[in-house]
């Protein structure tokens, strides 16, 4: 590992310290894919993230989000994503697809609908209708595709903002065995004359909606002498997003196990509100990943991380390694505090979990180095360099050799 001390608010490097760096030294978080869709009719281009541990011949697999407006979106959920996986472990990692736009307005609306919420006409929305088909283009085209290609497991999130929230809310209602978890972010209700209020009072009220889960957004696009009681007996046009809003919140109220969420953001706009939601989605979405002790509780042992995930794998419905990145912060701590045995079972753990994972043998170095066992910390090291070259890890291995 490339820091030895360890201090809690230091978190960041016990898993960063070997980022994603080319030989050329730039730093990258994600592939670009094309391929054709023969639905759509078209070349269709998408970002995919994958996180490091199942990089290097791993055989770890993940579960996937598809994210949409990928252009606008993926850097900021794959930041939000690796760090709440790999540093924190406040959820699984996850593979992200990011889905860019060809026409934003055909895919992400699911019926021809040329007017506006106030029921102007306009020629923007003149494409519209083209939801189903997109759809589908997920469903039998994209979803394959990544699965083919990547490392997945069954567990699938959408994620989308605005028109891309109204989609997300329409797979809820339309196509629920697509996906497990949903995000919408500040969806377009308004959409059609509320259609998608109507199909979820009839839907999500009658069926069984065991083992799906939902996060909502709503930012605060009201006027600014309006407040969430009064808009409910508005009639402007200009409130009309956040009284749909929470007129849909009694719908899920209604809903039949469902597992859901609704938050107001009242400091954001329509534009800002997705930055601070998709943390909180993911938080919500995964609020029982995480343990519930603290990573510097002494009387957290190995036999209680690995409980721990096994309820974790239950919940997801596939086996569920315990995080790397937790694990390797207890194995700093223990050694910070002189509990080598301690120290070497989480290390070890992490090794049997994630053999292919450079960090994690330069981890192990350390605490040979801590006990005295210098042969073992240069096969460690040796070990880390042959995965990957990094010059904080070629240092201490030189000083051993220097000392020997």
């Amino acid at each position: 590992m490339r820091v030895f001390l360890f201090v809690l608010l230091l978190l960041p490097a016990l898993s960063f310290g070997q980022a994603a760096k080319k030989a050329d030294n730039q730093i990258t978080i994600g592939n670009k894919d094309t391929f054709h869709s023969a639905i759509l009719k078209e070349d269709r281009e998408i970002w995919v993230y994958v996180p490091k541990s199942g990089w290097a011949g791993s055989k770890a697999r993940f579960p996937v989000m598809y994210l949409l407006d990928g252009e606008a979106f993926f850097t900021s959920m794959v930041g939000t994503v690796d760090y709440l996986s790999t540093v924190v472990g406040k959820m699984p990692e996850m593979i992200i697809v990011g889905i860019r736009n060809t026409d934003r307005t055909r895919d992400l609306t699911p019926t021809h609908y040329p007017f506006w919420s106030d029921g102007r006409a306009t020629n923007d929305l003149k494409t519209s209708g083209g939801g189903p088909k997109f759809m589908a283009f997920l469903e039998k085209e994209l979803m394959p595709y990544v699965e083919k290609r990547y490392s997945t497991q069954p567990y699938r999130m959408f994620v989308g903002h605005s028109l891309g929230g109204l989609t997300v809310l329409s797979a809820l209602v339309n196509q629920p065995t697509l996906f497990n978890s949903y995000v919408a972010l500040d969806p377009s209700l308004w959409w059609d004359k509320l259609l998608i209020m109507r199909q979820a009072e009839k839907v999500l009220t009658q069926k069984d909606n065991v083992g799906e889960s939902l996060f909502m957004a709503t930012a605060n696009t009201m006027a600014k002498d309006m407040d969430t009681v009064r808009v409910l007996q508005d009639k402007a046009n200009d409130n009309h997003s956040v009284r749909e809003a929470l007129q849909f919140r009694e719908t899920l109220r209604k809903s039949r196990n469902l597992s859901w969420t609704w938050k107001f953001y009242p400091e954001e706009n329509h534009g800002s509100v997705p930055l601070p939601a998709q943390q909180d989605a993911l938080r919500f979405l995964f609020k029982k990943y995480e343990m519930a002790k603290e990573l510097d509780d002494t009387t957290i042992t190995v036999a209680y991380v690995k409980d721990h995930y096994k309820a974790v794998s239950a919940m997801m419905q596939y086996p569920v390694l315990p995080s790397a990145g937790a694990v390797n912060a207890l194995g700093y701590i223990a050694l910070e505090n002189k509990r080598y045995d301690q120290a070497y079972q989480f290390f070890k753990l992490n090794l049997d979990n994630y053999p292919a994972d450079g960090n994690l043998h330069d981890s192990m170095g350390d605490y040979y180095v801590a006990i005295g066992d210098k042969k073992n910390a240069m096969e460690a090291f040796r070990k880390a360099l042959s995965l990957e070259e990094v010059a904080e890890t070629r240092r201490k291995l030189k000083s051993l050799e220097a000392g020997q």
